[in-house]
């Protein structure tokens, strides 16, 4: 069960990182999910704070929080589902706004909350297992160019020089091109918002993991 969660994971990091990343950018991956009011107020870390979605103006505070196209999808959903709610990622309650609940938005990091290694302090080697698994989960395609026809090389996206480790999130398969043209810059470092508990319930198998 443990190896699922963890490729499945995989899988789903590297699909963000595809739509939303460079091969120049190292990304931190953030799960957006809905708490109730009660898991809020449990919570030290989030008992003092307003909800972030209220009953009188959801549809302002849902485009503030998570913007207008998820506005507009969960809107078009509404019109096909009126008893269409949100689920508390922690108590699993149903939640529904336009009917006057409160919502909170609470960030997952994706790694951490399923245990994926964020460092590998001192370790800049990649094993020959995790030289294929990576090159597998990007579809033995060059990240750069997209080439799948070019013979592949395991790239530290902070480089090794800059004291890059060879934790999952810092490896990509780049061609020898893009890795010459890449070289040792320092990679910038983003944040990714994904907000997959706030729709309907996923079709893609990977993506049913985080439910």
């Amino acid at each position: 069960m443990d190896l699922w969660e963890k490729t499945r994971c995989y899988r789903f990091y590297v699909k963000q990182r595809r739509q939303n990343c460079t091969f120049r950018q190292i990304m931190n991956l953030w799960l957006q999910v809905p708490y109730c009011s009660s898991c809020a107020l449990s919570d030290p870390f989030k008992q003092h704070r307003q909800p972030d979605i209220s009953g009188k103006k959801w549809q302002d505070d849902l485009s503030w929080e998570l913007g207008k196209a998820t506005l507009q999808r969960i809107k078009k959903e509404l019109r096909k589902n009126p008893n269409y709610a949100f689920i508390c990622k922690k108590c699993g309650a149903g939640l529904s706004p336009w009917l006057g609940e409160e919502v909170w938005v609470v960030h997952y990091h994706l790694e951490e909350h399923y245990k994926i290694p964020l460092e590998k302090p001192g370790r800049k080697s990649v094993p020959k297992r995790t030289r294929y698994q990576i090159i597998r989960l990007y579809d033995h395609t060059c990240f750069g160019c997209g080439a799948t026809d070019k013979p592949l090389h395991i790239d530290h996206i902070i480089p090794q020089s800059k004291d890059g480790d060879s934790a999952f999130r810092n490896l990509q398969p780049l061609c020898e091109t893009c890795g010459n043209l890449k070289g040792d810059e320092l990679s910038d470092e983003i944040d990714v918002f994904t907000d997959l508990y706030f729709g309907p319930y996923p079709l893609e198998s990977h993506e049913g993991l985080f439910w």
